[in-house]
């Protein structure tokens, strides 16, 4: 039963992993083009980025678009970050 919930845990994160990538690009590439200014941390476009969209550090500029790469990117990280915890602590268990 654990290979089962392994094997789920793991299809979650490299499912969701490449899709919250995506929309995360997706996301700061408009932000960008709009000339929004960004949160301290994340104009880099690194990781800071990722951790503002899932705190759904968007929502203040109230684009339909932004509004829509945003909340996916978000539901994707947080699926993907879940899903790498429950695939450790599966590994644990299992040994």
């Amino acid at each position: 039963m654990f290979d089962f919930w392994l094997f789920l845990m793991l299809g979650l994160a490299g499912s969701a992993g490449p899709a919250h990538i995506g929309f995360r690009l997706l996301a700061h590439r408009h932000h960008r083009d709009r000339g929004w200014p960004f949160a301290e941390g994340s104009e880099d476009g690194q990781w800071g980025y990722s951790w503002w969209l899932m705190k759904r550090g968007y929502a203040a500029q109230a684009d339909r678009d932004m509004g829509f790469f945003g909340f996916w990117g978000m539901v994707s990280g947080w699926i993907a970050a879940l899903a790498l915890i429950a695939s450790g602590v599966l590994i644990a268990v299992r040994q």
